[in-house]
């Protein structure tokens, strides 16, 4: 499958980057075999540019391109890593880890997203790792018919990153 890539900017020179493209690269063979011709999408979400609050038409926008891409393709399963690598622009020192806010972001979109639309069967899974100092977030967006391997994804990824 082609990786799929869009730009977005604000007229305060805000620029996101999102990538959809197909990656399993941490899941062990096994699970890999098991999932079949399933393929497993990761997104990559940068700001490249910019340094003001994310308003909630980008955020609309950015939830739409994930659903119009995961609504288009019925063998696919959506993953996302919410990473620690860049902070998030106006957020204090006492908050919490940018992994949690990303996860509890991630979150809220989907539900937001899923009521303001009336879909169904479509379900999101956050998968923690608790690491050595931190705690590892993922999320796994998938349909009816590949519930079955959610569970057996999310324990490989914690077997897997607990090695």
């Amino acid at each position: 499958m082609e990786d799929f890539v869009r730009l977005f900017s604000t007229d305060k020179g805000d620029v996101y980057h999102i990538t959809l493209s197909e990656d399993a690269s941490l899941l062990s063979e096994e699970v890999k075999a098991f999932i079949g011709s399933t393929k497993l999408i990761g997104i990559d979400l940068r700001r490249l540019a910019g340094e003001n609050i994310t308003t909630q038409g980008m955020l609309a926008a950015l939830e739409n391109t994930i659903a119009d891409f995961f609504m288009k393709h019925d063998d696919v399963m959506i993953f996302y890593y919410c990473d620690f690598l860049n902070p998030i622009p106006h957020t204090t020192k006492n908050a919490m880890p940018p992994q949690e806010y990303r996860s509890r972001l991630f979150e809220n979109l989907f539900k937001r997203y899923t009521k303001l639309h009336s879909v169904r069967n479509i379900y999101l899974s956050v998968i923690t790792v608790k690491g050595i100092g931190e705690t590892y977030y993922f999320h796994l967006i998938y349909r009816d018919i590949h519930a079955k391997f959610a569970p057996i994804i999310s324990q490989d990824i914690k077997d897997g990153l607990g090695k």
